[in-house]
């Protein structure tokens, strides 16, 4: 398998049909992916591994059988007694009663409280649900950022890759020139300088490349090969509407799990408030069945009753409304926060893409009028019309252009893909 190390390919060739001058041409053209690690077969890999996933899940989980569990509040409990109790009997010996009670107990409080608290635990159940989507979006933002910044330095590094094999091959070139006399010794001089700072710079990159390999890797839990080659690949133009902050906000508030979280939240903080009033409510406990037994020797077998009031003095309960009703303002409080921060993040996400365009276009014909300059210098140098210092500034200006190029087109690519998770995609 042929590994591509850039992202976006640069072709460098010498000509030699000039002794006078090394001629280097660098076309900026193809975009490439990761061959064994799409972008999206990242985001399940990292999805899957990730912890904060894996603790909003349980959540989840907890939040589901709570609503199982409010909804089994409404059951009657079954209750069985038996009593065993000596009965006078002067002057003969003392008679037993025994007596065995079975049958269906139910508190009515229970009862009053039974629908708010199925909504409640519905209400978290949900919301819940729609903290666990944000995790998700948040996760899936990360590896987004990751991927493009893997791929971004890939590129970045083979560029100092093929700058150093350039500047070796011009410092070569140049010890020809100054042996020959076609050139003075200056020339070899500054080739030096030029190899070793491209030397530098490609330790650098190096460094970062691996650095944001491992970064992806760790956490995609990718396998040791996953990211070694590299396909071309077309990037997709940013969906125009999508640049608009108004259109990307609104669209946001409407996808966005986070407003739907608030907003169920709220209801969940409601309905905990409807059911702290049915708590406080007086306590009546009804149990009913059939006895079966004796009493004072004589044989009992006949339905039973049996009810419990309890009416609490305390006034403990209208704090804990009042606490209830706090909670609703707190949540009612953070959903604008919320939404607030919603509007700034996406409303800046989608200028961001719409700078990140407009740079990537511009870069493009930086680096076009660089490649001229060069190449005219180029020319002028072969015909003793520029000095190497002039050609050396602009090789050194034309390479940062395509850096420059480079890293733009992945920028657009990250803050497309940052933007439309961002609005809820």
């Amino acid at each position: 398998m042929r590994v591509v190390a850039s992202a976006l390919a640069l072709s460098i060739g010498l000509a030699a049909s000039s002794p006078a001058c090394a001629q280097s041409t660098i076309a900026v053209a193809r975009a490439f992916v990761f061959a064994d690690l799409s972008l999206d077969a990242a985001e399940a890999a990292a999805i899957a591994a990730s912890p904060d996933l894996a603790g909003a899940d349980a959540r989840v989980a907890q939040s589901r059988a709570a609503l199982v569990a409010a909804r089994a509040g409404i059951v009657p409990a079954l209750v069985s007694s038996y009593t065993q109790a000596p009965q006078g009997n002067p002057p003969g010996p003392n008679i037993v009663s025994r007596q065995l009670t079975t049958g269906l107990q139910l508190t009515v409080g229970d009862f009053v409280a039974h629908a708010p608290a199925v909504r409640e635990a519905a209400f978290t159940l949900a919301a819940t649900e729609a903290d666990r989507g944000a995790a998700l979006a948040t996760e899936r933002k990360k590896v987004v950022g990751l991927y493009y910044d893997a791929l971004k330095a890939r590129a970045v590094a083979s560029a100092r890759r093929d700058a150093l094999a350039l500047a070796t091959s011009q410092y070569h070139a140049a010890q020809l020139r100054a042996r020959a006399g076609d050139a003075p010794q200056l020339d070899v001089l500054r080739a030096d300088v030029a190899v070793a700072k491209a030397t530098a710079d490609l330790e650098l990159a190096t460094a970062a490349d691996t650095n944001a390999t491992e970064a992806l890797r760790s956490e995609t839990a990718a396998g040791d090969t996953a990211l070694i080659a590299t396909t071309e690949s077309r990037f997709t133009a940013p969906e125009s509407p999508l640049t608009d902050p108004a259109i990307a906000v609104a669209r946001a508030r409407a996808m966005r799990p986070e407003l739907r979280a608030t907003k169920l939240a709220i209801d969940a903080a409601r309905a905990a408030t409807r059911s702290t009033r049915a708590a406080g409510f007086p306590i009546l406990t009804v149990s009913g069945g059939y006895l079966v037994g004796t009493d004072g020797g004589v044989p009992v077998n006949a339905p039973s009753i049996n009810a419990q009031f309890t009416l609490p003095l305390s006034g403990a309960n209208r704090y804990r409304i009042a606490i209830a009703a706090a909670k609703v303002t707190e949540v009612q409080a953070k959903a604008i926060g919320v939404d607030r921060q919603i509007a700034l993040d996406v409303a800046a996400s989608a200028r961001t893409l719409g700078a990140s365009e407009r740079a990537a276009l511009a870069t493009t014909r930086a680096r076009q009028s660089a490649d001229a300059e060069r190449r005219a210098l180029e020319l002028g140098y072969r015909n003793g019309a520029s000095s190497s210092l002039e050609l050396e500034s602009a090789r050194a200006s034309y390479a940062q252009t395509v850096l420059d190029e480079l890293a733009a087109r992945y920028d657009v690519e990250k803050a497309r893909a940052t933007l439309a998770i961002e609005v809820g995609s």
